[in-house]
C-alpha cells in the first residue's frame, strides 16, 4: 500500500465513521450541516473521504454527535501520518541531493584531478534532515 493509499483509506474509514454515527443519531447530511455550521457539500465529502477537512469540523461533528472526540481524534491521526510521510520524503530528498552532490565531485575529481571537496556535511535547519 503507497503512502498516497494509506491516507486516503484512513479518510475513507473516518468518513464512514461520522456517516454511521449521523445516521445512528437520526440526522441527515443537511440536519447535521445545520448543526455544526458547516454545508451539506462538506458533510458529504468528509463522509466519503475525499479530502481532509479542518479540525474545526471534526471538532464541530463531535460535539453535535456527542462522541466525546473521537472524529477529531480520528483527523489528527490522519494529520499525524501525512506529516511523517512529508518528513520522511523530504529527508529522503536531501539525501538523494547529498549522493547526488558527492557523486558529482567525485566524478569531477576523476576527469580532473581536483582537490577540494566536502569537509562535512550539516543538517538542513528546517526540517533536520
Amino acid at each position: 500500500m503507497t503512502e498516497s493509499e494509506t491516507i486516503d483509506g484512513m479518510l475513507r474509514a473516518l468518513g464512514r465513521q461520522l456517516a454511521a454515527l449521523r445516521r445512528e443519531a437520526g440526522l441527515t447530511q443537511q440536519a447535521l450541516a445545520m448543526l455544526i455550521g458547516f454545508s451539506r457539500p462538506a458533510v458529504s465529502v468528509a463522509e466519503i473521504g475525499r479530502q481532509a477537512l479542518a479540525r474545526q469540523f471534526w471538532d464541530a461533528c463531535d460535539k453535535a454527535l456527542d462522541t466525546g472526540g473521537a472524529l477529531a481524534a480520528g483527523a489528527d491521526q490522519i494529520s499525524a501520518v501525512r506529516d511523517a510521510q512529508q518528513r520522511a520524503a523530504a529527508l529522503a530528498a536531501q539525501e538523494a541531493r547529498q549522493a547526488r552532490a558527492l557523486a558529482a565531485l567525485a566524478a569531477a575529481r576523476q576527469r580532473s584531478g581536483v582537490s577540494a571537496g566536502v569537509t562535512g556535511l550539516q543538517s538542513c535547519p528546517h526540517c533536520g534532515g
